[in-house]
């Protein structure tokens, strides 16, 4: 009864003033900073946050400076937003997506929270999760709509239940992480979602109070009993098989951007400032050489963890640009500046074994422990089926650069050398781990000068095709050939396994699969015609040729592909994941 009373007074209230910011629909309480520069909005008189950042200012970290920015009136988070709608309308949505979403139908899944997180449907939500932020990027009513049926339950469907419901550890994570990611993904597009005042003032102040309820307790535990939380004092507590990671670690980083970000959107100063201490808990986990030992010590998915999580750097870089601070120059607790950050995981990405004085820990990665890859050379790293989950290989450093561009053209400008606001490649233009990709801000404060540097390669593009077009005008390779797809598993000596025959046709350096019918030569198999129109081929008058893009051989699941040949050898190879090799043999007509 006391809920339904507080969620009634909490309807009444905007989230734009400080009253109900409280998880108990209290007013925070005011006091001066340590240093008297600032003032300081707790919960209850202290919130969890605020004290294990005041434990860290007495024990030798640096100042939170961020806990200096107020909010603005009237914020935007770009200065062209017109500009970033249209080009959120352009971003595909990862096929692979789509089709789940056809399996899962991912937006009643989590309008309705059903099937309740658990271990055997987390996938299937984790996925969701990143359909619905690619999803709410061409039609950013679908986040208001679920956030509205979420606020207006009878009963919170997004609440966790107790650690001893073995559904707690999952449901534990992926609830509070939707909640900061699409808290983010309400910030952005929140002057583009329908609602009347009333369902406004209802679904700010649910998002204001979920937000500021997340205390971030371990999750979960073993034969010792619940984790216990990180020593922010301690950079080398998350290695400890006792702690809870997620209390310092990806849970409230998601939260923590969009307690900042909707803290900016609602002009709320608490929301902000809890926001702050929050980021501030889990940035005191990078060292002074700007590596986040959380993320490292994930072993066989030390890159994986350590690469996605720097999409948030080069986020909240663009949103404080809207303020006046520049934070690729921030310091963070334990020295490193942001941008040094950054540096580090580009060369992370040259050299996967940069982190191994802590990826050997394992945490949180018993079933791929890092004794798996640490004798991998870089390129053998780099096709795994891990290493391609990372990142986008094949395109260099076209990932990079489209994640951090700002960062690119101060620290790297000889990376910035390619139509970025058209690359499309990305393993992470939709993720389940951030709700508004750190691109999109920079397009729509940057638009002018993206469009020159799109133009200007076109321009170059248009006449070194000119000279391709004479090289390729008329080979000798050109003409219909006889395709067949065929695949191996590497484990098993079965051989080289028939999947399907078609026309491949060559014209021009360039070639095109027939593409007439989807393989399917048992129930194991299936590679669709769909994927295989979209197929990347070139070749040149030597008989090199390539063939990329995505392709599935299942199923289930679609893989990046980059598999190489010579026509006049009749033999195209590569792999498809660690376990299958993938071949094309060629016969002309």
């Amino acid at each position: 009864m006391k809920q339904l009373i507080l969620l009634l007074i909490l309807s009444f209230f905007s989230a734009q003033s400080f009253a109900g910011s409280c998880p108990d629909g209290s007013d925070p309480v005011k006091s001066i900073s340590a240093d008297g520069t600032y003032f300081v909005y707790n919960c209850g008189g202290s919130t969890a946050t605020s004290s294990e950042t005041s434990s860290a200012k007495s024990n030798g970290l640096l100042p939170d400076t961020l806990k200096k920015i107020k909010v603005v009136k009237d914020w935007e988070p770009v200065a062209d937003f017109e500009a970033l709608k249209e080009y959120a309308i352009q971003v595909p949505i990862e096929e692979r997506l789509v089709r789940k979403n056809k399996e899962w139908n991912c937006v009643d899944r989590i309008t309705n929270v059903n099937p309740y997180p658990d271990e055997d449907s987390h996938r299937a939500w984790f996925v969701c999760q990143a359909y619905v932020h690619g999803l709410a990027a061409s039609n950013p009513q679908i986040i208001g709509d679920i956030l509205l049926t979420w606020a207006s339950a009878s009963k919170d469907p997004m609440f966790v239940v107790p650690f001893a419901d073995p559904r707690h550890k999952t449901a534990g994570y992926d609830l509070p992480s939707t909640i900061g990611t699409f808290a983010q993904s309400y910030a952005l597009w929140y002057d583009e979602i329908a609602y009347t005042p009333d369902e406004r003032k209802q679904v700010d102040s649910y998002m204001t109070k979920k937000l500021m309820e997340q205390k971030f307790q371990p999750i979960g535990g073993n034969y010792q009993g619940r984790f216990i939380k990180c020593n922010i004092n301690d950079i080398n507590s998350v290695l400890n098989e006792r702690t809870g990671q997620n209390n310092c670690g990806n849970i409230r980083m998601k939260v923590s951007v969009g307690e900042i970000m909707l803290g900016f959107r609602l002009e709320n100063q608490t929301l902000l400032d809890k926001g702050h201490d929050d980021m501030y808990v889990v940035n005191a986990f990078i060292n002074e050489d700007g590596i986040n030992i959380n993320h490292a010590s994930r072993g066989g998915n030390t890159v994986n963890y350590s690469w996605e999580y720097t999409y948030y750097s080069s986020l909240l870089a663009e949103l404080y640009d809207s303020v006046g601070y520049d934070y690729l120059e921030h310091t963070l607790p334990r020295g490193a500046k942001v941008h040094e950050y950054l540096s580090f995981n580009y060369r992370l990405l040259k050299d996967f074994k940069l982190t191994a004085p802590w990826a050997k820990y394992d945490i949180g990665s018993s079933w791929l422990p890092y004794s798996q890859i640490k004798n991998l050379t870089q390129e053998e790293y780099e096709n795994t089926d891990y290493g391609k989950d990372a990142y986008s290989w094949e395109d260099g450093d076209n990932e990079f650069v489209k994640a951090h561009t700002k960062f690119v053209k101060r620290y790297m400008p000889e990376l910035y050398t390619f139509a970025v606001k058209n690359y499309m490649g990305s393993n992470f233009n939709e993720s389940p781990n951030f709700g508004v990709h750190p691109y999109m801000l920079h397009l729509g404060n940057n638009l002018i000068e993206e469009n020159n540097n799109v133009e200007l390669l076109q321009k170059q593009d248009e006449l070194e095709g000119e000279k391709d077009a004479t090289a390729c005008a008329v080979t000798p390779l050109d003409g219909e050939y006889i395709a067949t797809w065929l695949a191996e598993h590497t484990k098993e000596d079965v051989g080289w396994e028939l999947i399907g025959t078609e026309t491949l046709s060559l014209n021009g350096c360039k070639g095109k699969f027939e593409s007439a019918v989807d393989f399917e030569p048992n129930k194991w198999f299936k590679m669709s015609k769909a994927l295989r129109e979209n197929l990347l081929i070139s070749f040149d008058s030597s008989g090199s040729i390539n063939i990329s893009g995505n392709l599935d051989l299942d199923h289930y699941e679609t893989e990046k592909i980059n598999i190489n040949g010579n026509i006049s050898s009749g033999i195209i190879l590569g792999d498809f994941t660690s376990d299958w090799n993938l071949k094309v043999e060629l016969k002309r007509k």
